[in-house]
């Protein structure tokens, strides 16, 4: 229940930038109490920052969004992308698995047997050691937001590698700047990555969509774009895509 709460609270505040106590109260169905209480609570783990009567956004331009926060947001969409892209591991492949939200939700759904997995995501490698899948753990500087692991080491290890099929997130889908990320060394490794892999998709809910970050690290016909369903101001002619089912 707190994690749905808190989910819709900064679904609200990244549509609307702030949210006050009473439409919350009002929203959520709950009492004054509860919602300032969760509010104080986000405010300690760094979700968002709380004001007289109500609560915004970390500034998304300064800050990028901890895996803690994304895990809270867009859900239900995450969920459909995750088994969609896990149902594309085959049986003996190889697969490059990149940090995030979705890929990690993504390793609970992975069936298929004797597969090794390359993963820059610190998280990850704990879950799939506990599913016992065969895990390649790289080395590098660890992203405290996004628990990452990334930098010159880390792309050269990938350049020496090959995938049948690598996983990654995105931060931005844009018509013209293509795949993009905010931070350079990570969006070296997804490059590297995409270059070694024979099969590439991007998992990308529609909040990723229009959205545009510093770093491009790939251009949209370098993937395939797994979506959990099409918005209305995007030309998807541009991509080769999926729709979860």
């Amino acid at each position: 229940m707190k994690n749905r709460r808190w989910s819709r609270i900064l679904e609200l505040c990244e549509k609307q930038s702030a949210v006050s106590v009473q439409q919350l109260v009002k929203e959520l169905q709950i009492s004054e109490a509860t919602v300032r209480r969760d509010l104080q609570n986000m405010e300690n783990q760094g979700l968002l920052v709380r004001f007289h009567g109500g609560a915004r956004m970390i500034d998304a331009q300064r800050l990028e969004k901890t895996m803690t926060m994304k895990s809270l947001l867009n859900v239900e969409e995450k969920e459909k992308i995750s088994r969609c892209g896990a149902s594309l591991i085959e049986d003996g492949q190889i697969v490059f698995l990149d940090a995030g939200t979705t890929t990690y939700n993504l390793i609970d759904y992975i069936e298929a047997k004797n597969i090794t997995v390359v993963t820059t995501g610190i998280p990850h490698l704990t879950r799939l050691s506990q599913r016992n899948i065969k895990t390649f753990a790289l080395s590098g500087f660890v992203k405290p937001s996004t628990v990452a692991v990334t930098g010159k080491e880390t792309v050269h290890q990938i350049s020496n590698m090959n995938f049948d099929i690598a996983l990654l997130g995105a931060n931005g889908v844009h018509p013209q700047a293509g795949f993009t990320t905010p931070e350079e060394y990570e969006g070296e490794v997804k490059t590297m990555a995409i270059h070694r892999a024979k099969k590439s998709y991007i998992l990308a809910d529609k909040s990723k969509f229009n959205k545009l970050c510093f770093v491009r690290f790939a251009n949209l016909n370098e993937a395939t774009v797994i979506i959990d369903e099409k918005i209305d101001d995007f030309d998807y002619r541009l991509l080769d895509y999926i729709v979860a089912p």
